[in-house]
C-alpha cells in the first residue's frame, strides 16, 4: 500500500511535468529563491563553522565550561554540550547532523544520541526573527516566539532526562589535520547537507502546489498543507491570513516545532545508517509543539 501511494504520487508529478510543465518549473524557481535568499545565507555559515569547531576539538572546550550545568539540567556530559548549544544557534537539521557526526567519532554513545535527537530541534534564530518581523512588524512577538520555541525543548529535555547522571569525563582529543584539509572537509560536508535540503525543498514545493491546484482548497487548509509538507512555505503563506497575531503566532510555532515533512525526511536521511530512533524525533516534535504553544500563550497574555 505504501509503495503504491509513493508510485502514484511520483506518477502524478511526472504527468504534471508533461501536461503543465510551467506549473512545476515555477514552483522550482520559487523554491530556489527561498533557498538562496533565506535558507542558504542563514544556514551555511553555521554548518561550516560548527564543523570546523568539531575538527578542532571545540567539544572539549565547551565540556570544560558547561559540563556541570549540562550534567545538572540534562544528566548528560561529554559532547552533548556541543550538540545542545550549537543546535540552538545553527537551526535544524543541525542537531541531527551533530549527533550523527559525534556518534561516528565515538564521542557520544547510542543512548545519548537517542536522548539528544528528541529535543535538539531548534529553528535558526536569525530565520525565526526575520520571518516574524515580516509577519507581525513587531519585534516583541518575534522574541516571544523564539523564547517559547527554545524553552519548550529545554523543558522537554528536563522532563525526559535520564534518571541517573552520567559521570563527567574528559573527551579524548582527535588528531587535528591542517586547516586547509579541515576547511575543505567542512565545506564538502556542509554543501552535501545543503544539497539535501535544497532537493527536499524543491520536491515538497511541487507536492504542495499540486495539492492546492488539483483540490482547489481555501486559504486556511492550503496554509496547513503547506506547513505540514514544507515549514518555510507554510510560514511564508501565513501572511495571507487576516486574523489575530495570537493565532498567527501559534501557527508559526506549530510549523517550526513540527518542522514539516521536509525536515523529517532530512533527519531520516542523516540518521539512516545509524541506530538512532526516528520515533524519538517524531514524539519530540509533537511534544515541543504542545509545550511551545502553551508557553507562548502565557507570555502573550502577560506581556502584550
Amino acid at each position: 500500500m505504501k509503495n503504491k501511494l509513493i508510485q502514484g504520487t511520483i506518477f502524478v508529478i511526472f504527468l504534471s511535468l508533461i501536461i503543465n510543465p510551467t506549473l512545476i518549473t515555477s514552483e522550482i524557481i520559487n523554491a530556489l529563491k527561498v533557498f538562496f535568499t533565506t535558507l542558504f545565507p542563514s544556514i551555511f555559515p553555521f554548518f561550516l563553522i560548527s564543523d570546523l569547531l568539531i575538527s578542532y576539538n571545540f567539544c572539549n572546550t565547551l565540556n570544560k565550561y558547561f559540563s556541570k550545568i549540562n550534567n545538572f539540567l540534562f544528566h548528560t556530559s561529554n559532547a552533548s554540550n556541543f550538540v545542545i548549544i550549537m543546535s540552538i544557534f545553527s537551526g535544524f537539521p543541525s542537531g541531527a547532523k551533530y549527533i550523527k557526526t559525534l556518534l561516528d567519532k565515538h564521542m557520544l554513545n547510542l543512548n545519548q544520541a537517542n536522548y539528544l535527537i528528541t529535543f535538539t530541534h531548534f529553528a535558526n534564530p536569525l530565520f525565526v526573527l526575520s520571518i516574524t518581523k515580516s509577519l507581525f512588524h513587531n519585534r516583541t512577538i518575534g522574541y516571544l516566539i523564539l523564547l517559547s520555541h527554545i524553552l519548550a525543548n529545554i523543558l522537554l529535555a528536563i522532563i525526559i532526562r535520564p534518571k541517573e547522571k552520567e559521570k563527567i569525563q574528559k573527551l579524548e582529543w582527535n588528531k587535528i589535520s591542517s586547516f586547509s584539509t579541515n576547511l575543505s572537509s567542512s565545506i564538502k560536508s556542509s554543501l552535501n547537507l545543503l544539497a539535501l535540503i535544497l532537493g527536499n525543498t524543491c520536491f515538497f514545493y511541487i507536492i504542495t502546489k499540486l495539492i492546492s491546484t488539483y483540490f482547489n482548497m481555501d486559504i486556511i487548509p492550503s496554509i496547513f498543507i503547506n506547513g505540514f509538507f514544507d515549514m518555510t512555505k507554510g510560514l511564508n503563506s501565513i501572511g495571507l491570513l487576516n486574523t489575530t497575531h495570537l493565532f498567527k503566532a501559534i501557527l508559526v510555532l506549530t510549523f517550526i516545532s513540527f518542522g514539516g515533512i521536509n525536515i523529517h525526511m532530512q533527519v531520516l536521511d542523516i540518521i539512516s545508517n545509524t541506530k538512532i530512533r526516528y520515533k524519538n524525533f517524531l514524539l519530540g516534535r509533537i511534544s515541543q509543539l504542545a509545550i511551545s504553544s502553551f508557553l507562548f500563550y502565557l507570555f502573550y497574555q502577560i506581556s502584550l
